[in-house]
């Protein structure tokens, strides 16, 4: 390559690193690109061709094929996960945890109690929240693994007619298809908790609910309740194929579903 394809492609990539540092969806978006850009420049440099700069990118894209064929297809999850009682991670873990804690209360929620429960390699953490006014239940969740980590806000309403709504900035796809009666959007964009509320009450509005059609929860079974959630969502894909059962009390990953996880991490690597 050319001196001046160098700096080219330099720019590119110092133009991705700076717009990745910004807390912006678009300039992330911006950044995204650059990067996309500079890999499709990269293989045109080397190799004088468009049909080596277009493997490039597509690299990008197989690479969470990698990953999902070689070790998600291995791992082995519980069909029936324990949900109970557990005690806060330290500040070090979840050094936010009570920040978060104080903009779900000025909403009106109060706090309900903290569990967690084990899925394979990844821990789960959750602190819930309840509005007796507007029966809907909030929760602040982590889910760790090794030395990765993340943290989300949830919001749950149930309606009379055993559906379930909920608005959640969890910051990646589902892994798993949701059950028929849960319903569920994500706001990954939300910058407050007043905003996510305002997006669920809306969530609820397109739903044609009012206050008659939702039942009031016991604040004592929240945790009893996600059990349920969870154990819906896992017989929901068992029924379509997406994980099959190993041995009695485990499943994994069938090859269909490992499709499904690609798919997913590649829109969200599209949309970012």
């Amino acid at each position: 390559m050319s001196l001046s394809e160098i700096l080219y492609l330099a720019a590119l990539v110092v133009f991705a690193w700076a717009c990745r540092t910004y807390h912006n969806r678009y300039l992330h978006k911006a950044g995204w690109i650059a990067l996309l850009a500079a890999t499709y420049l990269s293989g045109f440099f080397l190799f004088d061709s468009h049909v080596a700069g277009s493997f490039g990118v597509a690299i990008w894209f197989l690479l969470p094929w990698v990953e999902i064929a070689g070790r998600v297809r291995g791992l082995r999850f519980p069909i029936r996960s324990e949900v109970g009682s557990r005690f806060p991670p330290s500040d070090d873990v979840f050094p936010n945890l009570d920040e978060l804690t104080a903009e779900v209360e000025a909403c009106g929620f109060e706090e309900a109690g903290d569990s967690g429960w084990k899925w394979s390699e990844t821990d789960h953490f959750v602190r819930f929240f309840y509005d007796e006014n507007w029966c809907t239940q909030a929760s602040i969740a982590l889910a760790r693994q090794d030395h990765f980590a993340f943290s989300y806000v949830s919001l749950t309403t149930r309606p009379t007619d055993g559906r379930i709504f909920t608005t959640t900035n969890y910051p990646f796809a589902p892994t798993m298809r949701h059950a028929p009666q849960q319903h569920v959007q994500r706001f990954v964009h939300a910058e407050s908790m007043e905003e996510l509320v305002e997006c669920h009450e809306r969530f609820l509005d397109k739903a044609a609910l009012d206050d008659d059609d939702i039942i009031p929860l016991d604040i004592e079974e929240l945790s009893t309740y996600l059990e349920e959630d969870l154990s819906k969502q896992v017989q929901h894909n068992l029924s379509t194929g997406l994980i099959e059962p190993v041995g009695e009390d485990e499943f994994r990953y069938s090859w269909r579903g490992c499709f499904f996880l690609w798919f997913q991490v590649v829109k969200d690597m599209i949309r970012v």
